[in-house]
């Protein structure tokens, strides 16, 4: 966990919601502006890049991770997780497991976000 001074490290899951990537994509690049944080922008790579290219984000602090796949408000969490494994709210926790990310931010299906939780950090 980042302390008082340090920057904070976000994994972000661009690929979850109704209005992804493009309205994730722009709230992670107000928040990179503000020099309080690193994002790391988990999604399909090519997609995100589109987003970001409009936008002048080539200097700021962000970081896309490859994922392959997303887990749609509705499909059954537990099962969605076995059979996407590479889902972008997996990888975003992922990397809060591996301390690369201090923290994971999701508005993709609140029952997945919650399965990755218990099953990825034991929660």
């Amino acid at each position: 966990m980042a302390s008082e001074n340090e920057i904070v490290r976000i994994a972000v899951d661009a690929m979850g919601g109704d209005h992804a990537p493009s309205e994730v994509v722009r709230g992670a690049v107000q928040f990179a502006s503000t020099g309080q944080g690193y994002v790391l922008l988990v999604g399909d790579p090519e997609a995100l890049q589109v987003e970001l290219s409009q936008y002048d984000s080539s200097r700021l602090p962000i970081r896309v991770i490859p994922s392959e796949g997303v887990i749609h408000e509705g499909e059954q969490p537990a099962l969605a997780l076995r059979q996407k494994p590479k889902a972008s709210v997996l990888i975003s926790t992922g990397l809060v497991k591996r301390g690369m990310a201090d923290a994971c931010v999701t508005i993709g299906s609140t029952g997945a976000a919650m399965a990755a939780a218990a099953v990825i950090l034991g929660l």
